[in-house]
């Protein structure tokens, strides 16, 4: 009885707190207008799920998006004049899993090679959920996030495409240790807290989420995807929320690439260290 009681409380737990952890709005829209008067990001989204969704069908965007023939065929953007350009994001907590005195969380901008984060490019800063803070940094900017709160686990967000203007960034959820430990449950596999955690979104050209997209790690793991806000690990490919995961992923670097089924575009590559009992997010671009 009391391990039937934990199993239900940990997959409520995984329920409540895993569209925001994947940066979802379960609320998005009831109907594809709802999509539309999201702005021209959304163009030619439909709402599934409460979500809206683009597919490689699409309407094809205009300037630094898709292009007129391909709705996957991105075209840079152009690379600022700006000696500096801001990368504006705040992490959150999960829903549910805001401590009553919270702390702001430790964020510093870091080279790619700089492993550790010995000499941040920018920071630390002390940023509060869900108030997003400017990083300055140079244009072209593609290295990574180092984030730090005592009531999380450590996460490391990685840029899936360089930061050539300013740009508005992904507003992640750190997940708390419990949080992990209801995933392992939600997933019926044992998570090893000494290897670590990913957890990637497929995007369109103008940013919205993508499903169809079947998502690769080079170092292996438990992959997963999500659908209806919680871990699946017999599916093949992102669903409506254009999200999936890997636990158990060996401590080293990995490459995480996608596969656009409809259409064969390809997506990444994305190197993305691993670190133990810390999360780390990606970003998958065409």
């Amino acid at each position: 009885m009391v391990t039937r009681a934990f199993l239900l409380l940990a997959i409520a737990l995984v329920a409540s707190s895993c569209s925001t952890l994947i940066d979802v709005d379960a609320q998005q829209c009831t109907t594809n207008d709802d999509c539309a008067a999201l702005g021209a990001a959304f163009r030619g989204s439909v709402c599934e799920q409460n979500v809206c969704v683009k597919s490689a069908e699409g309407d094809a965007g205009e300037g630094g998006g898709p292009s007129d023939v391909d709705p996957l065929a991105c075209t840079p953007a152009e690379l600022s004049t700006e000696e500096r350009v801001k990368f504006s994001f705040a992490p959150i907590y999960a829903a549910g899993a805001v401590p009553a005195e919270p702390k702001p969380f430790i964020i510093k901008a870091c080279d790619q090679l700089d492993l550790e984060c010995d000499t941040p490019v920018f920071g630390p800063l002390e940023v509060n959920a869900g108030e997003p803070q400017d990083f300055l940094v140079k244009p072209g900017f593609q290295g990574y996030f180092d984030i730090k709160n005592p009531d999380t686990i450590d996460g490391l967000l990685f840029l899936g495409r360089p930061v050539t203007q300013d740009t508005t960034g992904w507003a992640i959820t750190m997940p708390t240790p419990q949080l992990v430990a209801g995933l392992g449950v939600a997933t019926g596999e044992t998570l090893d807290p000494e290897k670590g955690f990913i957890l990637v979104v497929a995007r369109d050209c103008e940013g919205a989420l993508l499903a169809g997209v079947t998502v690769e790690n080079s170092k292996g793991g438990l992959g997963y995807y999500f659908v209806q806000n919680l871990p699946d690990t017999t599916l093949t490919e992102t669903k409506v929320q254009g999200a999936a995961g890997f636990a158990n992923v060996p401590i080293n670097t990995t490459n995480l690439s996608g596969l656009h089924n409809a259409s064969g575009h390809t997506f990444g590559p994305v190197p993305v260290r691993v670190k133990p009992g810390t999360m780390s997010f990606a970003e998958l671009w065409p």
